[in-house]
């Protein structure tokens, strides 16, 4: 399918002077799959969404990457800082209050499990990126995925009653390093689970 076919709701956004990322609908060892390369580029496609974690906290999906971020440079600073697959969240606390983190796949020093902060010129606060995955033995097969959001959001904003899921982006990127990257997302979904 062409990227002309998304459905309802997505939007690519894409960043000045980066070249986006290549994105397409595929079946990928027997699941239909969203397939983003790149190559020196990045974007970002985003499905908005209004998703309470007071009732749904469990977000999971399965994601393949077919070829990882070879790079020489340090993936813990803004230099290397290309991933082959991140999940970008937004929240909205009822106050009005909004904070974003990545949720992402770590290249060579980070492993599930970890968390990585960078600073911005944009940002007061250094951002977040929790490590869901990582490393390039787990390259070349499906990983499927459960995340906490209330668990996720607690660990770095504190107590997440009222606060709402309202966006989620496919987000894959190589235009610091150079690098070039083949991932794969399948079945997104938001689920009430236990630890409410």
């Amino acid at each position: 399918m062409a990227i002309d076919a998304l459905p309802q709701g997505w939007h690519q956004r894409k960043f000045n002077f980066i070249e986006p990322m290549q994105i397409s609908f595929v079946e990928k060892t027997g699941r239909p799959a969203m397939r983003l390369q790149t190559h020196d580029s990045a974007s970002m496609l985003i499905h908005d969404v209004n998703i309470s974690l007071d009732q749904r906290n469990i977000l999971s999906w399965g994601w393949f990457v077919e070829q990882p971020v070879v790079s020489a440079l340090d993936e813990l600073t803004a230099e290397g800082d290309d991933h082959p697959a991140r999940l970008y969240l937004k929240f909205l606390t009822a106050e009005g209050v909004s904070h974003s983190m990545e949720i992402i796949w770590g290249n060579t020093q980070l492993k599930a499990g970890d968390w990585k902060y960078l600073k911005s010129f944009w940002r007061s606060q250094p951002f977040p990126h929790y490590v869901a995955r990582g490393g390039q033995a787990e390259v070349g097969r499906w990983h499927d995925e459960r995340a906490n959001l209330r668990e996720l959001y607690r660990n770095q904003w504190g107590d997440p009653s009222g606060v709402r899921l309202r966006e989620v982006a496919l987000f894959c990127d190589t235009d610091e390093t150079g690098a070039s990257s083949i991932a794969y997302f399948s079945t997104i979904k938001a689920e009430a689970g236990e630890s409410m």
